[in-house]
């Protein structure tokens, strides 16, 4: 099992926006770089747990919001991805796709 680090990043991100916080602001309430908040939502580090709480408190969110079903395991953790690439997708696209899946699903 693994943790899912951009889905969290994805979620401070999306909060910190709504909360109209930009990453300048956010990063001069935690002490810590601009580049690391970009990191962090972009997934590219693992944010720590201490930095986590952190970021929730600043952005007055629970730490669980951005820990709920951030393993790999859970069943819908790529929809939001996966919704994302193929939003353009033609039928035939589609089905070819479709057709990978099953293929990886029987092997």
């Amino acid at each position: 099992m693994t943790v899912d680090y951009a889905l969290i990043g994805k979620r401070i991100k999306e909060t910190r926006k709504s909360k109209r916080i930009t990453q300048e602001m956010l990063a001069e309430m935690l002490d810590i770089s601009v580049s690391y908040i970009s990191r962090v939502e972009r997934g590219i580090v693992k944010i720590s747990l201490e930095t986590l709480v952190k970021t929730a408190s600043a952005l007055d969110m629970p730490p669980s919001y951005f820990l709920d079903g951030i393993y790999t395991k859970t069943s819908d953790y790529l929809d939001d991805d996966l919704a994302e690439i193929t939003k353009h997708f033609s039928a035939g696209k589609m089905r070819l796709l479709t057709e990978i899946a099953k293929n990886i699903r029987e092997y």
